[in-house]
């Protein structure tokens, strides 16, 4: 065969496979485990029954991993991208494997939170929203300034590969997705925040 034409046979094969290649996608995960464990600690703990929030940090930055739960249906209502915290530079990835309830950590916190009251904000639309840790993991969150809040860096849609920055612990989301959340909140009390790996 002339060295020419087996060249371009090649070089065509290759064109070939790479047009066929299709890009990784994320696999849809099951949180029926997560809403019952929500359901129940609501029911026992006298919280509310209606809604929750959850955020799923063993996804990449990138994906959308805060969720808006139906605790009645069982449901996801709502989902958006969310930042975790640097770690001072531990987690610095689309992915955090670092997490901490220590002051000055930087760290993203796991466990069940409640939202608190509304109040003024440096960022974002210029309101958060105070948690509170209901569990040991997470008892420093507000000593910690650990809020629920928006920053303009942060997509309404998702931007995998690419990572979201990273924030010093709060659950950080875009402006237009806090104003969703507030709209729910403005209507909901004693509403739960789940964060899990």
């Amino acid at each position: 065969m002339n060295i020419k034409l087996f060249l371009f046979l090649i070089s065509t094969l290759n064109f070939s496979c790479e047009e066929n290649k299709t890009p990784p996608t994320k696999s849809v995960k099951d949180y029926t485990v997560e809403i019952k464990h929500i359901q129940q600690f609501a029911k026992q703990h006298i919280y509310n029954q209606d809604i929750a929030f959850m955020i799923d940090y063993s996804l990449h930055s990138g994906y959308n991993r805060f969720f808006v739960v139906d605790l009645k249906k069982g449901t996801i209502l709502k989902k958006g991208l969310v930042c975790h915290g640097g770690g001072k530079g531990k987690n610095n990835s689309g992915i955090a494997t670092v997490f901490s309830n220590v002051s000055e950590s930087h760290c993203t916190t796991l466990g069940m939170a409640v939202v608190g009251k509304r109040a003024y904000s440096n960022w974002g639309e210029n309101y958060k929203y105070w948690l509170d840790g209901l569990e040991v993991s997470n008892t420093n969150l507000r000593k910690r300034v650990v809020v629920l809040h928006a920053w303009k860096g942060v997509k309404d849609t998702e931007i995998y590969p690419n990572s979201l920055a990273v924030s010093w612990g709060c659950p950080t989301v875009s402006i237009q997705f806090l104003d969703e959340l507030d709209v729910i909140l403005k209507k909901q009390d004693k509403v739960l925040l789940y964060s899990f790996k």
